[in-house]
């Protein structure tokens, strides 16, 4: 069947946070199985098209002769109307259009990504077709990638990259670290298990490590407390360059007391599939669900602190919370180094409420464990005695018909026995209005605070701060409601636990879907809600929707804060941060401090996102927002490039958790 070369282009709606378009083919010819084209269960072969963020589709097409048309889809899989043009284009045409392309790409690459792109003259010029449909892929609109097929594309250890490792593994540094191998059989002793995982060790590269099988009926003891120990379960089956990996991040990192690593599963025939992407190291996360897994890497002198402290070999979650909790420093290897089977054995390593509650009393914490409404480990911590006065400051400008339900809301549900409620006017003009704000007033819970200079959300803030009376400041939204009468219990509470610098909430829109379970900086170009918008019972990847944890930033929507570091840092940004990412700073400048911040998914309001100052849509509010968004580029420009809390193989296009096109890291060697 003859090829030929077809350009198609339009203009999609840009109001889509996500957009699936493609090329399908019928007939008798078949695409070139290099361009990504999919074949369907009724006969057709279908390629997807790249669309840039507003919506602009313009893309070359290398095709049979056969009959084409375009489907786009939103991220539901309903499909969106489109005008698209499809037309047949002379070779000519096409290489220069594809050329044109890529070489506008080629400056915003990174020698890193040109390389893990393969993309180089060479490769230019031996195959333009690839090398315009690598960075096509690239644009925000493009299906993530198979997974199966992107694990072979970009951690297939090549020649020059495994004589990196063997001459690293050959050098003084890495030969003077003894290595062994705990492969813990006490959840599963089976020899086909034992064995399997045994294998998986003799082939590492450039590294034989002393292998010891730890069983109920067979005690371990560790006999050296230098140098470092792997530890796996039984159904673990690492990577060659695994324990290459780990030795090259301890000798990087001399104060890393335990590295764990990400890691996915494989079916019986070899099928790689649903990797475990990890944030970097989260407390409560861990306590609540075991995210790291049962491979770690753990420097032997602090494995043996640990063994003698708890009297007896923990496993691997117990052994994670013991230096954790300690005080360890733990590390994060953002690198699948290990596969564990789609079915494996019932796990050891689990957080059993009863269990989490003997490892934080031991830890001197005080609080209970229950499971929660969806079956997870749920901590409540211990309400400090006497409860903090908590000030929750309220900016609003006229909106009555949201100003009163969440005021009433907080009046009538909260159930915590200390608080205010700083209603901050600014401008208000409505005789309804003023009068409520009049009338509230009367409750002795409440103050009415003015304002009267043009609308600056930091500077509101910041005012209302200062006349605080409370230890603790929540800053509120008008726009919301209480869902969780002992929302300040669990916000508070978990504010009190060391090292806490800020919590925030979990928001719905009316309808119940999320709109808020945390903040991320840099995936989407600069702070966007983790997820996206996701339906009410949708627990997210790895469950991270409804489950506590650390994040770069959560929504100053609602979250509470101490009023001594509001005010030590300076509060919310007034010069540069106005209106909006004024949160996100703010958090930013917590973390900076050595503080944590605390996303938790049992305090919940109803959240209908600044309906109160209106949306971005004229010149001047575009200009302020787009001034905004490069401040905090520029502020935070590591952030930026690498949020520790979003994985960095995952897709910075947008925060929706898929794999992403080419991953941001490369080998250590």
């Amino acid at each position: 069947m003859r090829e030929q070369w077809i350009l198609i282009d339009g203009y999609l709606p840009a109001n889509h946070p996500c957009l699936r378009a493609t090329a399908v083919f019928s007939g008798d010819g078949a695409l070139c199985s290099g361009d990504g084209a999919l074949c369907s269960g009724d006969g057709k072969q279908r390629l997807p098209l790249p669309v840039s963020l507003k919506g602009r589709l313009v893309e070359v097409v290398r095709a049979p002769d056969a009959e084409i048309r375009v489907e786009v889809v939103d991220g539901s899989g309903l499909p969106v109307a489109h005008e698209i043009q499809i037309q047949k284009i002379s070779g000519l045409d096409a290489r220069y259009r594809m050329l044109r392309r890529v070489l506008a790409m080629l400056p915003r690459l990174s020698t890193e990504q040109r390389r893990r792109l393969q993309l180089n003259w060479a490769s230019i010029l031996t195959d333009l077709y690839r090398a315009y449909r690598q960075v096509g892929s690239l644009r925000y609109h493009f299906p993530a990638p198979d997974y199966n097929e992107w694990f072979s594309h970009y951690w297939t250890l090549g020649g020059a990259a495994r004589r990196r490792l063997e001459r690293f593994m050959a050098g003084p540094e890495a030969r003077a670290l003894s290595v062994q191998v705990v492969i813990d059989a006490r959840a599963d002793g089976s020899p086909q298990r034992i064995q399997a995982a045994v294998r998986s060790v003799e082939r590492q590269l450039g590294c034989k490590p002393r292998i010891r099988i730890l069983t109920d009926d067979a005690p371990w003891t560790l006999d050296d407390d230098q140098g470092l120990v792997v530890w796996m379960s039984t159904a673990a089956s690492l990577e060659p360059w695994s324990l290459a990996w780990f030795v090259k991040a301890f000798l990087a990192a001399p104060s890393t007391q335990l590295l764990y690593s990400d890691h996915d599963h494989v079916s019986a025939d070899g099928a790689l599939s649903r990797p475990m992407f990890k944030p970097d190291w989260s407390p409560d996360l861990q306590l609540c669900s075991h995210y790291v897994g049962d491979v770690l890497a753990v420097r032997a002198s602090g494995l043996k602190a640990a063994i003698a402290r708890l009297g007896y070999v923990p496993d691997a979650y117990e052994l994670v919370a013991e230096i954790g909790l300690g005080g360890g420093s733990i590390g994060h290897i953002p690198a699948v180094l290990w596969h564990e089977p789609d079915q494996p054995p019932a796990p050891r390593s689990t957080p059993e409420p009863e269990r989490l509650s003997r490892i934080l009393a031991r830890h001197g914490i005080g609080a209970t464990v229950e499971l929660d409404a969806r079956g997870n480990p749920r901590v409540r911590y211990d309400v400090p005695k006497p409860p903090p006065l908590v000030s929750i400051v309220i900016p609003t400008r006229d909106m009555l018909h949201f100003l009163k339900p969440c005021v009433e809301s907080l009046l009538s549900k909260t159930t915590w026995p200390s608080f205010e409620v700083l209603i901050v006017d600014n401008q208000s003009a409505r005789p309804e209005t003023l009068a409520y704000l009049q009338e509230v007033s009367a409750d002795p819970r409440v103050r009415v605070l003015r304002y009267d200079q043009p609308f600056n959300f930091s500077a509101i803030n910041n005012v209302a701060v200062e006349q605080a009376q409370g230890e603790v400041v929540c800053l509120l939204n008008n726009d919301t409601e209480v869902i969780s009468p002992d929302w300040l219990e669990e916000m508070v509470s978990r504010l009190e636990q060391p090292g806490v610098g800020v919590v925030g909430a979990r928001l719905y829109f009316s309808d119940g879907r999320v709109q808020h379970a945390g903040d991320v900086v840099g995936p989407g170009g600069c702070a966007h809600h983790l997820f996206g918008v996701l339906e009410g019972d949708d627990p997210g990847y790895m469950k991270r929707a409804v489950l506590p944890q650390d994040l770069s930033a959560v929504t100053a929507a609602c979250l509470v804060t101490p009023k001594k570091l509001f005010q030590k840092l300076g509060g919310l940004d007034a010069v540069n941060l106005k209106v909006a990412f004024n949160d996100v700073d703010y958090c930013l400048r917590v973390r900076e401090a050595g503080l944590r911040v605390i996303y938790t998914p049992y305090a919940e309001f109803f959240h209908y996102e600044s309906v109160s100052r209106g949306k971005d849509d004229n010149d001047e509010k575009r200009a302020r927002s787009e001034s905004e968004a490069n401040y905090i580029r520029e502020r935070w420009p590591e952030v930026i490039e690498r949020d520790p809390f979003y994985n960095p193989n995952l897709n910075y296009a947008r925060p929706d958790f898929t794999v992403g096109k080419v991953p941001r890291i490369d080998w250590p060697w």
